[in-house]
């Protein structure tokens, strides 16, 4: 409901009086605090906690904490305790639960209680699960354990659950598969109506939710295990989400599972069966409970940072009331009573008249807020999946293409077919490159602008190269390409990040190729103002498309909106356009557009950029330099396609031959026993990957020239191969001519010719 601020104290000083005076209902004071009975209601406590109402569950075991003390109620007091540290695992507040059910434990162990004991211990390895403590976790169990068994609780199977999720969490794989087994047969035999409860109830449902849990953690040990099995996913292929999604909670750990039983079916179709439309359905699932999983976090971390400010207020108010009742003790008890029984009812009589004049108009605001909060939401799901459906399309179009076109060129025996097809070929691949890229680009730069790598470049070659890129999509749809460059002298280069500004380019020149269907693309490139260390250039990128309605033009550089205006057929993901506008950003520019329907559009922008002047004796050095001997290159690569593509790439290159090795302990062996002039380092890769092959290479050849052949974006390694000892990075995919410049630089011991490379370097 919605309260105003004014009236929140007094509700909040009701609640915690009524509640002091239910446990003085239930608990009177006495001198022997082992005679009072267990008063504290766990139950309670519990369904707060499941409803998230951590805020009253805190203001419950508050009071009950104070109330306990004041009237030497011990037992009481260390249910407290525990239950303190419930609410603060519930806030994955690992540190301070802890040191609650230290208490609680401390005071149990003191009372000889040991079903006290039993609680405390259960809470202690649940926090320590949580905080991912396994030096802690491993000491405590047993202890645990034994004590659960002893007293045939129902903690035993919870503890057993934590230390499933230990094995889980710390990747102890087989230990994983053998306990969860074990787990599942053991839990299956047991009948739940003969344990003795931990609390002063039993709770509902739990050997339905130990048993799916037990079961969904063995189905995952199988796999990872080994993955390669497909009789390995049959246990998680079996479990039904809506089932399994049944008895969770709809928390963040609820939806990392439902996460995960997706991606393995997801792996099971791509590895084992091949199927790459179930495999893209189960991705799309995991997907979207990932998503429902970062909604919850921020949830989360947004109602508990309000919580711990509102505990906070609560115990400074708790304390300022137990300054005030010592104080107050000196006072008449009677004169203490008659104040409190005339408070309570001022609270109860201006609640009365509070709620009597202020519900229907509560009632009314709950009902518009839920209406407006369920639309938001339909829509937010709405457009979601809509743009799952668009981006599973734009996959699977490139990849169509690029199987079906691969069996063509296996079955044509004309030349000319042959090369036709091929065509197609890379410019699929082109298109699902620059598809995934812009997918991955489109979240890295949700926050943060990209920082740019500046290195010498001619604008004319990034054009050309750009123009390469596209040319066989505008060549399959019958579109003329045009460029125009303002000259400039042949020793000037600017400084500018190529791969990001080919990203602005190639993605206007797709854009205009996408819609338009006759008639030509044409990219013109402009000077508009010089002085002595900078240059401004004026971009144009036309075509003779489809046009843009100026009533568009606000939603054109919106990511997932800017398809709104055309038909619901068309191709495209909808994040090229914003993915060229972030990057604009990066370079202080902005883009805008002139379009007439049926007619075409014109994108332009304006950047300036350094001037630098690169020698001609330089440059003569750098195309003549000829290798002095064979040159040997060690290939490191877990990948046999790329170790094939990238053997045939340094063969083509004058005077090289190439050895390659599939992990990082052949390199280091091979290393240790042949010479070679440079390696080509794989980043990603099993067992070790390149930056540790590398760092064992540098400790006893400091020398050689190591490169990191990656897919992995330049700027989010340069700092960790630095730090390994990597020469240089080459960011897959590349230029021919860039990457064989690279190569036969770092193999050669020239400096002048090393010295040029900078300028060229991929």
């Amino acid at each position: 409901m919605f309260f105003p601020k004014s009236n929140a104290f007094i509700i909040l000083l009701a609640f915690s009086v009524l509640t002091v005076f239910n446990v003085n209902a239930q608990e009177t004071p006495a001198t022997n605090h082992k005679s009072k009975p267990n008063s504290f209601d766990s139950y309670r406590l519990d369904w707060l906690v499941r409803k998230d109402s951590l805020y009253v569950a805190t203001m419950l075991v508050n009071d009950a904490i104070s109330f306990s003390k004041k009237n030497n109620l011990i037992t009481t007091e260390a249910q407290a305790y525990n239950a303190l540290g419930t609410v603060l695992n519930k806030m994955s507040n690992y540190k301070k639960a802890e040191t609650y059910y230290s208490k609680a434990f401390h005071i149990f162990d003191s009372l000889q209680d040991n079903k006290g004991k039993d609680v405390a211990l259960t809470g202690l390895v649940e926090a320590y699960t949580g905080s991912k403590n396994y030096s802690k976790f491993d000491s405590l169990y047993p202890i645990a354990k034994s004590l659960s068994k002893s007293l045939n609780s129902e903690t035993y199977f919870i503890n057993l659950n934590n230390l499933i999720k230990r094995y889980y969490y710390s990747n102890s794989n087989d230990s994983l598969l053998a306990t969860t087994t074990r787990a599942v047969k053991i839990l299956q035999r047991q009948d739940f109506s003969s344990l003795n409860s931990s609390k002063g109830y039993r709770e509902e449902n739990l050997k339905p939710k130990l048993v799916q849990s037990f079961k969904y953690f063995n189905a995952i040990a199988k796999i990872k295990v080994d993955n390669k099995d497909p009789k390995n996913y049959k246990d998680i292929l079996a479990i039904n989400d809506e089932d399994f999604k049944a008895i969770l909670n709809s928390d963040i750990s609820s939806y990392r599972r439902l996460a995960t039983l997706n991606y393995y079916k997801y792996l099971y179709y791509t590895v084992a069966q091949k199927d790459l439309d179930s495999a893209t359905k189960y991705l799309l699932k995991s997907d979207s409970y990932k998503y429902e999983a970062i909604i919850e976090i921020e949830n989360e971390s947004t109602r508990n940072g309000e919580l711990v400010h509102k505990i906070i207020n609560a115990e400074q108010k708790l304390n300022l009331a137990q300054e005030t009742q010592r104080k107050d003790a000196k006072n008449s008890k009677t004169f203490l009573i008659t104040t409190i029984v005339f408070s309570i009812l001022f609270i109860i009589t201006l609640g009365t008249f509070y709620f009597y004049f202020k519900a229907k108009k509560n009632i009314e605001k709950m009902n518009k807020a839920l209406k407006a909060s369920n639309s938001k939401f339909v829509a937010i799901d709405k457009d979601r999946l809509e743009f799952f459906s668009i981006l599973s399309h734009e996959l699977r179009t490139p990849i169509y293409g690029i199987s079906g076109l691969a069996t063509l060129i296996d079955q044509e025996n004309d030349k000319e077919k042959k090369q036709s097809y091929l065509d197609s070929l890379i410019s699929s691949s082109n298109y699902l490159s620059i598809l995934i890229d812009n997918i991955l680009q489109a979240n890295r730069l949700k926050f943060d602008k990209k920082s740019l790598r500046l290195k010498p470049g001619k604008m004319s070659k990034i054009v050309q190269h750009v123009m390469s890129t596209v040319a066989v999509a505008a060549k399959n749809k019958g579109l003329e390409l045009k460029v125009h460059i303002d000259e400039s002298p042949e020793e000037e280069q600017i400084l500018i990040d190529k791969v990001a500004f080919s990203q602005i380019l190639i993605n206007l020149a797709y854009n205009a190729i996408r819609y338009t269907k006759k008639g030509h693309i044409a990219i013109n490139v402009f000077e508009k103002a010089r002085t002595e260390d900078t240059i401004t250039l004026k971009f144009e990128i036309k075509d003779t498309g489809i046009g843009i309605k100026e009533e568009h033009r606000p939603i054109v550089f919106s990511a997932f909106e800017n398809k709104a205006f055309l038909n619901k057929n068309s191709s495209g993901s909808g994040l090229g356009l914003h993915i060229v506008k972030t990057l604009l950003e990066s370079h202080n520019s902005e883009i805008d557009f002139t379009s007439a329907p049926n007619k075409g559009t014109c994108f332009f922008f304006e950047i300036t950029f350094d001037l630098i002047t690169v020698a001609s004796e330089n440059k003569k050095v750098l195309t003549t330099v000829t290798p002095s001997k064979d040159m040997r290159i060690l290939v490191v690569d877990d990948n046999k396609i790329n170790l094939l593509i990238t053997k045939k790439n340094i063969e083509k290159i004058e005077g090289y031959t190439c050895e390659t090795v599939s992990n990082g302990k052949e390199a280091i062996s091979i290393v240790k026993r042949m010479d070679f002039d440079l390696i080509l380092m794989d980043i990603n890769m099993p067992d070790m990957d390149g930056y540790e092959v590398t760092k064992h290479i540098r400790m006893f050849n400091t020398s050689i020239p190591i490169l990191a052949l990656t897919a992995l974006n330049s700027n989010e390694i340069a700092h960790k191969t630095e730090a390994a000892g990597i020469n240089h990075i080459i960011t897959k995919p590349y230029i021919f001519e860039d990457f064989k410049t690279v190569i036969t630089t770092y193999s050669q011991t020239n400096s002048i010719y090393r010295k040029t490379i900078d300028s060229e370097a991929i």
